[in-house]
């Protein structure tokens, strides 16, 4: 199959490659369509960038790269592993910190994946909960993987006898991409509702997100209270998805160059001089958490940088002409140069999200690896320092590169292995709702009738409605859809919080997923479920 720019890639998930057939089916244009078109809004999307595809994935693989360099360890003064955080302090890291900060370009590109998705959906006349039933299970899946066999790994590690800190310091490091997600689940929740301020009120939404950061950040610079940063993270991500949004909205224009750079360069500018000033940290990692206006200029600058590039890299990954033959595409050297990137952009989107989760695994692996065996070698003479060697040394930078394609190595090949671990359907998890509502609904109406005995006449009547009307809030699909969201975050937030060890909390973060994925896949259309008889319950 041939790949040009405008087809949709595959997902790894069934029910959005329906989504994405159904939008590119040659048919007669939807009326909600229409709707948009005489309203001046931006039709939906047909298809998947893969500019932004290649981006997303690039940016996984500097997220890679810095864990993977900033995570090292030593031996303590009594032998022991100690794992540590390399190069922070190095000279320069600062200024680097301006290049491999990628974080608000991810938010931008997730905007912009979440107003096309939403467009796509709307224009099908779907619905929010139909938009966040796909985008919880593309997200949640990879995610309690993850926590199940790390949780059950660490868990028989300890069995092994390895340490209890080392456990618990394995466990936060396994946890900590885990943030990311927490906030993605929650913005991908808001999309509709961004989306609808965006398309009625586009300048005022930003500018009452950015009025909002300007706030917290001046509370925070005159009360010397850090904690009350952590606001921003309610305003800093959806600004910077709100930029996503407009994003989208402008790759419809010509690039006007001139404006691209002058903007660039007015948000660098002003950047550069806050950070002058004291008012923001040079270090951009250190103004991650809690997020910052910094970060919001810094995406600003990488959002202009993206639009100068687009129409460049577009070119190049559709640089094949359709019409030649396969013999003379294979002589092509451009032809050949989109297949290449045309195969990266496809691989990552299937086995990306599970490279992003599970990199962090392989690094405490390989670090426990290297201690044990820095361990076992210690009685001879600089052989311990030869494996674990002194950060920032020689020889440790000299180690770096064979670290780097070890990592990205091993992530790669447990990406493709975790990916490919059955996991209940779609269709299997909404049938254990079903199964869970019916045997709630039997054991609500064994109740009433138990408790009904010698009871008036009205009794029976009200008892039998409880009996049909079980958890009707629970019924209604908006606020399913809420708990679903709810659940997800909470689970994330145990995982990236407390860790996954010791198992009890792997169970607990194991199951709030579990309810979110059963909640959202309830969440289908009525007439897509089969919905079985309900069992008498009266008397």
């Amino acid at each position: 199959m041939t790949l040009t720019l405008n087809d949709p890639l595959p997902s790894d998930d069934p029910q959005e490659n329906t989504q994405l057939a159904a939008s590119t089916a040659p048919n007669t244009p939807p009326a909600s369509t229409r709707r948009q078109a005489e309203n001046g809004q931006a039709p939906a999307k047909p298809h998947r960038d893969r500019v932004i595809d290649l981006l997303r994935f690039g940016c996984l693989v500097v997220v890679v790269i810095l864990h993977s360099m900033m995570s090292a360890a030593v031996l303590g003064p009594s032998g022991t592993v100690e794992p540590v955080v390399a190069l922070s302090n190095t000279a320069g890291f600062a200024a680097a910190s301006w290049f491999f900060q990628i974080m608000p370009l991810f938010f931008i590109i997730g905007g912009y994946a979440g107003i096309t998705g939403w467009r796509r959906t709307r224009a099908r006349g779907g619905t929010w909960t139909d938009y966040l039933r796909a985008r919880l299970r593309r997200i949640v899946v990879p995610v309690a993987v993850l926590i199940g066999l790390a949780g059950l790994g660490l868990s028989a590690a300890g069995e092994l006898g390895v340490s209890t800190d080392l456990l618990a310091e394995a466990s936060l490091r396994i946890g900590q991409p885990l943030w990311f997600l927490a906030v993605y689940v929650g913005l991908t929740a808001l999309v509709p509702v961004a989306v609808h301020f965006h398309e009625t009120a586009p300048r005022r939404s930003l500018a009452a997100l950015a009025s909002a950061v300007i706030v917290v950040d001046g509370l925070v610079a005159v009360t010397g209270v850090t904690g009350l940063g952590y606001l921003n993270f309610l305003f800093v991500w959806p600004l910077v998805q709100q930029l996503g949004f407009f994003y989208a909205d402008a790759l419809d224009r010509p690039v006007r160059r001139f404006l691209a750079w002058a903007v660039l360069a007015a948000a660098l500018l002003v950047l550069v001089g806050l950070v002058s000033a004291g008012v923001y940290s040079p270090n951009m990692l250190v103004n991650l958490n809690p997020p910052t206006g910094a970060l919001v200029l810094l995406g600003v600058v990488q959002l202009c940088g993206m639009r100068l590039v687009h129409a460049r890299l577009g070119r190049m990954l559709n640089a094949a002409d359709e019409n030649v033959s396969t013999s003379e595409a294979a002589l092509d050297p451009r032809a050949l140069r989109t297949q290449i990137w045309g195969r990266v952009i496809t691989w990552g989107n299937r086995y990306g999200m599970h490279v992003y989760l599970w990199h962090m695994s392989i690094v405490i692996v390989l670090i426990g690896s290297l201690g044990t065996l820095a361990q076992a070698v210690s009685f001879v003479p600089g052989a311990s320092d030869f494996v674990l060697p002194e950060i920032g040394s020689s020889w440790w930078w000299a180690t770096r590169l064979p670290w780097l394609v070890a990592v990205m190595v091993l992530s790669s090949l447990v990406a493709m292995a975790a990916e490919r671990i059955p996991f209940p359907s779609e269709q299997r998890l909404a049938s254990i709702g079903r199964t869970i509502v019916e045997v709630a609904r039997e054991m609500r109406g064994k109740g009433s009738l138990d408790s009904d005995s010698g009871a008036d006449d009205i009794t029976p009547v009200a008892s039998q409605a409880g009996a049909d009307d079980v958890t009707p809030a629970v019924g209604c699909p908006r606020l399913r859809a809420a708990i679903a969201v709810g659940t997800a975050t909470a689970g994330v937030v145990v995982a990236l919080l407390v860790g996954i060890a010791p198992l009890i909390w792997t169970l607990v973060a194991f199951g709030l997923l579990m309810v979110s994925l059963i909640l959202s896949a309830g969440l289908a259309p009525r007439d897509a479920r089969v919905i079985p008889p309900r069992r008498p319950t009266g008397r």
